[in-house]
């Protein structure tokens, strides 16, 4: 074999695995994550509480939530905000839908998640733990802390 033969294909076998070490790491980044997760502190006879996020998904499929739970409340939904006939009106979600490579986010008057009926009360720092499960069969575990919006 002459030099620049082993030099090319030394050279192209290095761009191969450099090519496969790219691929390796996004494929490593979570499918969807979560971010800005804030569980404001309600007063402790509150039978509702919420909690605010941004859910991106970094797939190029659509991802879509199909329920959340958590030990520490009777029950999660997800609810969505919207004006009507001059009246904000809150509906439930059966499921939430985040397109492909993009972010969508849970704040006060808009998409949010509501903790329903907590199994005891909750003051700041108490954590929570939420699990949200995707139509795909999938299912992520978010460990956070309740916080003081004051």
């Amino acid at each position: 074999m002459n030099k620049t033969f082993l030099i090319k294909s030394l050279f192209g076998t290095l761009l191969f695995l450099a090519g496969s070490f790219n691929q390796a790491t996004a494929h490593g980044q979570a499918a969807v994550t979560f971010s800005d997760i804030i569980v404001p502190e309600a007063p402790p006879t509150a039978v509702v509480m919420v909690a605010y996020m941004q859910i991106k998904n970094n797939t190029d499929q659509d991802k879509t939530i199909s329920q959340i739970s958590s030990t520490q409340f009777k029950r999660v939904e997800i609810h969505k905000m919207n004006m009507a006939n001059g009246m904000m009106k809150m509906k439930k979600l059966d499921t939430l839908t985040i397109k492909a490579q993009q972010t969508i986010v849970l704040e006060s008057g808009g998409i949010h998640v509501m903790l329903i009926k907590p199994l005891k009360p909750l003051k700041h720092n108490d954590p929570v733990t939420l699990t949200f499960k995707f139509a795909s069969g999938e299912s992520t575990m978010l460990n956070t802390r309740v916080q003081r919006t004051h």
